[in-house]
């Protein structure tokens, strides 16, 4: 799957969203992604809602849009994560005019997720910092 290929399929309009999880891996060219994680913001959120194109899942108490092989996040922060879509799309790195979560940040948000993927995913990205 070429992830800035399928990103910009979806015409989101720049600083509404940040990919998150392995999509930022797969970009830096770490992993492959096997699914695309976006956070968006809450306009953004409401308005792929009302297109009724977009299948509603909830997950721990949030309701993620799905379609395909993406996934919208409504929001970012939890209990266990403090930061939000807005300040994660601030901190972003910038790849082909698309906002992916930095490392630093996406190491934070694998250690609060805190399965046994999201350790194996650190340990990549520790790799990768240190190469």
């Amino acid at each position: 799957m070429d992830i800035i290929d399928e990103i910009k399929k979806l015409q989101f309009p720049l600083g509404q969203y940040v990919v998150v999880g392995s999509g930022t891996m797969a970009a830096l060219g770490i992993r492959e992604a096997r699914d695309i994680d976006i956070a968006v913001i809450s306009k953004l959120y409401d308005f792929l809602c009302a297109t009724g194109k977009w299948e509603k899942e909830e997950y721990h108490g949030k309701i993620l849009l799905k379609q395909g092989k993406v996934e919208i996040i409504p929001q970012l922060n939890w209990n266990e994560y403090a930061t939000t879509t807005e300040e994660a799309i601030t901190s972003a790195i910038l790849i082909d005019n698309i906002h992916f979560m930095n490392l630093k940040e996406l190491k934070k948000f694998k250690l609060a997720l805190g399965r046994k993927k999201d350790f194996e995913d650190i340990k990549l990205i520790d790799q990768y910092l240190n190469e």
